[in-house]
């Protein structure tokens, strides 16, 4: 089948994928956009751990460093705005590590580097480098 450019059934087909974009993207739990704003970030002497979203009322993170302990280490939502954080002291080495959030356990969705956690799910895992010399 041809379908000419300009058609109603080609406009109808943009408009349903714009709705369906659109939709996707003010989802509450979305963390698509704002997932770059997210994620470990490696600093001096550890790790920030970001995870946003706006609906959640308490955040913990959890990982192989803190024996999987749900209630060791909260993140702080600072402004009240869904944007959690939390600064980890880690030496060099490979860690795994979920979120707790609001009860469910679940993998750092902005953080790309995962494995499986032996029971079904995932895991995130952050590596931090030794730093390198003068």
């Amino acid at each position: 089948m041809t379908i000419a450019r300009g058609s109603t059934r080609t406009a109808l087909g943009a408009a349903v994928l714009v709705a369906a974009l659109s939709a996707v993207s003010c989802s509450p739990r979305d963390e698509g956009p704002i997932a770059r704003e997210s994620g470990p970030e490696r600093v001096e002497d550890g790790v920030v751990f970001r995870y946003y979203d706006q609906g959640a009322k308490k955040v913990y993170l959890v990982g192989d460093f803190n024996n999987w302990s749900p209630l060791a280490d909260p993140l702080k939502d600072m402004n009240g705005d869904g944007h959690w954080s939390l600064f980890y002291p880690l030496p060099p080495g490979t860690y795994r590590y979920k979120f707790v959030v609001d009860g469910r356990w679940v993998p750092d969705s902005s953080n790309p580097d995962s494995e499986p956690d032996g029971f079904d799910g995932i895991n995130s895992v952050v590596r931090v480098l030794a730093a390198s010399g003068p």
